[in-house]
């Protein structure tokens, strides 16, 4: 979780500190069309409004992967007194408890993000603990040196990658209990991909695999998405499978 708010809030200061001097403003009259009429009645048919829109869509993006809660019409009063140089709404002995809260507030959200983060890394350890101890046991499941599991459903006969090696495969990946969160049918077929450039399980069974190879990779976190995670489906420290058909070796990268 990434949060940009103390460059927010030192933009916020110094964007009502320099205003200051200005003289307070009346509220705009809000505009009551629905916002389905208003956005039919924007065209974006000229440099500005395109560069406008741009910016605008990249502060939104912004807020949005920071978790900040954003107001937006009091954002768009704000935006328009300062283009217009009003004086702020917010005099500058509130604005400092106005930042102060805020930081307060992310701050908090950011230590409860951890805290879960840590409960759940937790759980995902020792599930995938126990899941490849039994799954070793198993007929057929090989386990190399560095933690990786793998049982060959075909073996092929071609040839194999190496680490510069670029492929081309099909693959589904789960969770341990059976959730799928990706597949290479969901990108319209088989992908291509550079073996060194994939998660370490990938790049460790690739350079095993021989063309026409069809494999089940059972992959403790560290050698999948670590303590981070990804997706949002795949949670910290979560183990994976993944059935992995090598289709061709294409070369070098």
């Amino acid at each position: 979780m990434k949060f940009k708010y103390l460059v927010l809030a030192s933009a916020m200061a110094a964007t009502l500190t320099a205003c200051n001097e200005n003289e307070q403003a009346e509220l705009p009259q809000v505009d009551e069309q629905p916002q389905q009429e208003q956005e039919a009645e924007l065209a974006l048919d000229t440099q500005i409004k395109k560069f406008s829109y741009v910016v605008g869509v990249d502060m939104g993006g912004q807020f949005r992967a920071s978790d900040i809660e954003i107001d937006r019409e009091a954002f768009a009063i704000g935006m328009a007194d300062s283009l217009d140089d009003k004086r702020p709404r917010i005099g500058a002995d509130e604005l400092e408890s106005v930042v102060q809260n805020f930081h307060a507030q992310q701050q908090a959200k950011i230590e409860q993000h951890e805290a879960a983060q840590r409960t759940a890394s937790e759980v995902n350890i020792q599930e995938g603990t126990k899941f490849l101890a039994e799954n070793a046991t198993k007929e057929g499941v090989n386990t190399t040196e560095s933690g990786l599991q793998y049982k060959v459903l075909t073996a092929g006969t071609g040839s194999s990658p190496t680490a510069d090696s670029r492929v081309e495969v099909n693959y589904r990946g789960t969770l341990i209990d059976g959730t799928e969160f990706d597949a290479s049918s969901k990108h319209g077929g088989s992908v291509e991909l550079n073996v060194s450039e994939v998660i370490p399980g990938w790049t460790e069974a690739l350079q095993k695999m021989k063309e026409g190879a069809k494999w089940e990779l059972y992959l403790p976190s560290e050698l999948a998405y670590g303590p981070q995670g990804t997706g949002g489906v795949i949670g910290p420290s979560a183990t994976l499978v993944f059935e992995v058909e090598l289709l061709k070796v294409l070369g070098g990268e």
